[in-house]
C-alpha cells in the first residue's frame, strides 16, 4: 500500500514537472502586423535600414544648361530714328506731322526793295498716312492790305509721290518773292498742305517775323 502511494506521487511530481516545462514556444516570434501603422522611416519615404532613393534627375533651374543670351529684337530704324532737324530751325509739330523753316534767303536791291530768293525747308511724318507734301509761301507786313495776307505768293512741290510715316524729305527751294518797305518787319508763314487736296487744308504751319535789314 504505501508503494502504490509513493509511486501515484512521483507520477504526479513528473506530470507536474512536465506540464511546467514549455518546449515549443507559441509566440517566440510574432510575425509582424502589416496592419499597423508604418515605420517612420517609411511615412518619410525611405524603407528600413535603406538609404533614400535618390530623386529623379530633374534639372533644377540653376543645374540647367546655361541659355543662350537673349537676342534683343532688332529694332527696325525708321528713317526718322537717326534724323535730328537742326538746332538753328524753327520746327513746328502737329498731328505727329513736323515742318520746319531752316534758313530763308533774301537780297536787298536797293533801300526801297527786295526779294526771298531761296527757302529751305524740312517735313517729317511721324502720323499714320502718307501723303503728297506741298508748301505755301505767304509774307506780308503792316503796310499791305488784309485781302494779300492769306494770298500765297508762292508754291513749293516735292519731287516725291508720297511721304510715308517714318520718312522725312528736305526742300532747298529757289523762288521769287519780291517786298518794298525794307525796314518793315515782315511777317513770314509756311504752310504744309496735302497736294492732292483740292481746299489746301494746312496740315502744319510755321511762322517767323522777318526783317530784311537785320536778318
Amino acid at each position: 500500500m504505501y508503494n502504490k502511494i509513493l509511486l501515484f506521487a512521483i507520477i504526479s511530481v513528473v506530470i507536474a514537472a512536465g506540464c511546467s516545462k514549455n518546449p515549443v514556444t507559441w509566440q517566440a516570434v510574432a510575425e509582424p502586423n502589416i496592419y499597423e501603422e508604418t515605420p517612420a522611416e517609411q511615412q518619410n519615404g525611405q524603407l528600413p535600414e535603406q538609404a533614400a532613393e535618390p530623386q529623379n534627375d530633374t534639372i533644377t533651374s540653376a543645374e540647367q544648361e546655361p541659355e543662350a543670351e537673349t537676342e534683343e529684337t532688332p529694332v527696325k530704324l525708321e528713317i526718322n530714328d537717326k534724323f535730328k532737324f537742326s538746332p538753328e530751325s524753327i520746327v513746328i509739330t502737329q498731328h505727329n506731322i513736323s515742318l520746319s523753316l531752316d534758313k530763308i534767303k533774301h537780297e536787298i536791291k536797293d533801300e526801297y526793295w527786295g526779294k526771298i530768293t531761296g527757302i529751305t525747308s524740312t517735313i517729317l511724318n511721324n502720323g499714320s498716312h502718307e501723303f503728297k507734301p506741298k508748301l505755301l509761301v505767304l509774307m506780308y507786313d503792316e503796310e499791305d492790305f488784309k485781302e494779300e495776307w492769306l494770298k500765297p505768293k508762292a508754291e513749293i512741290e516735292f519731287d516725291i509721290e508720297k511721304l510715308y510715316p517714318g520718312e522725312h524729305t528736305t526742300r532747298d527751294a529757289i523762288i521769287n518773292i519780291g517786298f518794298d518797305d525794307n525796314a518793315l518787319t515782315k511777317h513770314f508763314k509756311l504752310v504744309l498742305v496735302d497736294a492732292a487736296d483740292p481746299a489746301n487744308k494746312p496740315i502744319v504751319v510755321v511762322e517767323k517775323e522777318f526783317n530784311p535789314l537785320f536778318d
